[in-house]
């Protein structure tokens, strides 16, 4: 029932997290579901998010006017049953109608973890210095 819901619905950032999400893009060269999927296992390796958890400002170059909507098919893929279960791995008393909340609460904060790391580095050394 959940999986169908999540592939089914459409997942919306805040603006902040969309402008952080170009900058991402760029120094990258991916696609913004490609980003989005690091975003998201990068926040849920660093452990819960808080229920009232909120995006700090963007103060970068890229002055977006909507959040960025990725539809579940989209972000997910073929994978749903591994992020659900990497879901209930970092976010154990997680209940079952705030899953989706969730995954857009990792998806902002694991954008906005990533921007901060960003260096004048080539995107493999940036990802490889955040898992150390």
């Amino acid at each position: 029932m959940i999986a169908k819901s999540l592939l089914g619905t459409t997942l919306t950032s805040s603006i902040d997290t969309h402008s952080r999400l170009k900058d991402l893009q760029e120094h990258f060269g991916m696609t913004d579901d490609i980003v989005s999927r690091l975003a998201i296992a990068f926040s849920l390796k660093q452990g819960p998010v808080e229920d009232d958890w909120e995006v700090k400002p963007y103060e970068g170059i890229h002055k977006i006017v909507t959040g960025k909507s990725i539809r579940g098919k989209t972000m997910f893929k073929d994978d749903l049953a591994l992020w659900l279960v990497l879901m209930a791995i970092h976010e154990p008393n997680l209940r079952e109608e705030n899953i989706r909340m969730k995954f857009v609460q990792h998806w902002e904060r694991g954008v906005q973890l990533l921007g901060s790391n960003l260096k004048d580095e080539d995107w493999i050394e940036t990802i490889e210095g955040m898992i150390r």
